[in-house]
C-alpha cells in the first residue's frame, strides 16, 4: 500500500473538503498513480495525511465505491477496480479552471455530478491550473482524465485555449458560457446570460421613481445593465473596480467594494439619490459595510441592488433587492442538455441559464 498521496487539500478552495478529497483520489486513480489492485490508504490514514477529519475521508472513499472506482473489501480496504469492470453508460468530464472556482461553480458541478450519476453516467471533474507567469494552462490532469473513454467534456466559461486543446484531441465537448455561438469543434453550448433580470431591474427602478443607477463591476463578462437602463431613459454609469487579488480572491473583491464606497463618501462624491448596483455579492458585502460605518442604511439613506448567488446572501437586516443566480437550477439545466446529447446525439440549441429578479426592500427608498 502506498504511503503517499499526489495531492493536498487547499483551505482557500471554495470546493468542499469532501469534493477536494474525492476528486484528488479519483484523479490519482485515473492518472495511474493508483493502479488496479492497489489498496488505497484507509480513511483513518488519509485524515492526518490531508489534515481533514475522518468523516470527510470516509465519505470520500464511500463515494469512490459508489461511483465504481474502488471495491470495498472487508479486512482489506478500498481496492482500485480494473477499468474494464466499471459498469457505466458513459463518461462525462467537467472542466473549470481553478482560478474560476467559487460557490456557484462548485454547486453547479455537484448538481451536474448528482444528476449524471443518477442516470448511470460516470462524472469526473478535471482540474486545470495556470502555470508560470505567462498564464498558460497545465493540461496534465485533464489529459489524465481523458485516458479513459470519454463521451462528453463540459467546459465552463469562454476559455478558447481549452477549446483548442480539446478540438485537437478530437474529444466531443460542450461549452457553458456567455457566447453567441458554439466555438469551433464544439458539439453545442449552453448560454449564460447574466442580463436576464435587467428588464425587471428597469421596471423596479421605474416603479420606485429612480432617475439614476450607478453600477459597480469587476470585469466585462459580468452583468452590465447600463446600456439597457440608458435605452429605457434612466441615467446610468458603470464603475470598473480592480481588486488586489494577491490578498485572496474573495477577500479582495469584498475589500474593493468597501474601499470604493468609503472613498466616494469621504470625498463627497457618493451620490445618495442614485441606486447603487453591485454586480457581485462580495462587492455588495463590502459596500454595505462601508455604508454602515458611515451611518448610512439601505433603503433609508441609499438604495442598493445586489447580484447574488442563491444561498450566498449577502445577509442584511432588510431583504436585498437582487438579481439572483441559482447554481442548482443552472446545474440541472446543464445536466439535462448533456443527457440529451448523450442519449440522442443532439445538444439542445436553445438552452439558456441566467439570474431571476428578487424584489426586496432595498430599492424601495425611505418609508
Amino acid at each position: 500500500m502506498r504511503i503517499t498521496i499526489p495531492f493536498s487539500v487547499n483551505r482557500n478552495d471554495k470546493r468542499s473538503l469532501l469534493v477536494q478529497v474525492t476528486d484528488g483520489l479519483k484523479e490519482a486513480i485515473v492518472s495511474g498513480f493508483y493502479k488496479p489492485g492497489d489498496t488505497l490508504p484507509s480513511y483513518r490514514a488519509l485524515a492526518p495525511m490531508l489534515g481533514v477529519s475522518r468523516i470527510v475521508t470516509e465519505a470520500a472513499l464511500r463515494r469512490l465505491a459508489d461511483e465504481g472506482f474502488v471495491e470495498s473489501r472487508p479486512r482489506i480496504g478500498s481496492v482500485v477496480r480494473n477499468r474494464a469492470s466499471l459498469q457505466w453508460r458513459g463518461h462525462v468530464v467537467f472542466v473549470c479552471p481553478d482560478l474560476d472556482v467559487g460557490f456557484f461553480q462548485t454547486l453547479l458541478a455537484e448538481t451536474l455530478r448528482t444528476r449524471l450519476n443518477r442516470e448511470g453516467y460516470l462524472f469526473t471533474r478535471a482540474s486545470i491550473e495556470h502555470r508560470g507567469a505567462d498564464g498558460k494552462y497545465d493540461f496534465s490532469l485533464l489529459d489524465a482524465a481523458l485516458t479513459r473513454s470519454v463521451d462528453l467534456v463540459v467546459v465552463l466559461y469562454n476559455r478558447p485555449a481549452i477549446f483548442s486543446h480539446l478540438a485537437k484531441l478530437g474529444v466531443p465537448f460542450a461549452v457553458v458560457a456567455g457566447i453567441p455561438k458554439a466555438p469551433a469543434g464544439a458539439i453545442g453550448f449552453t448560454d449564460i446570460d447574466f442580463n436576464t433580470a435587467v428588464p425587471d431591474l428597469i421596471a423596479a427602478c421605474r416603479g420606485a421613481g429612480v432617475g439614476k443607477v450607478i453600477e459597480y463591476r469587476l470585469h466585462e463578462v459580468m452583468c452590465d445593465a447600463v446600456p439597457a437602463l440608458r435605452a429605457a431613459g434612466i441615467s446610468a454609469k458603470s464603475v470598473m473596480l480592480r481588486p488586489d487579488y494577491a490578498k485572496g480572491k474573495f477577500y479582495a473583491i469584498e475589500e474593493a467594494g468597501m474601499n470604493a464606497v468609503a472613498k466616494a463618501i469621504s470625498t463627497g462624491r457618493f451620490e445618495r439619490e442614485a441606486v447603487h448596483f453591485f454586480s457581485s455579492e462580495y462587492l455588495a458585502r463590502g459596500a454595505l459595510l462601508a455604508l454602515s460605518r458611515a451611518g448610512l442604511e439601505s433603503p433609508c439613506n441609499v438604495r442598493v441592488v445586489a447580484w447574488a448567488n442563491a444561498g450566498m446572501g449577502p445577509s442584511y437586516f432588510r431583504e436585498l433587492s437582487r438579481m439572483e443566480m441559482d447554481p442548482v437550477r443552472a446545474g440541472t439545466a446543464v445536466a439535462e442538455a448533456a443527457l440529451a446529447y448523450l442519449q440522442s446525439g443532439e445538444y439542445p440549441s436553445c438552452s439558456v441559464i441566467g439570474p431571476v429578479w428578487k424584489a426586496g426592500e432595498t430599492l424601495d427608498g425611505p418609508r
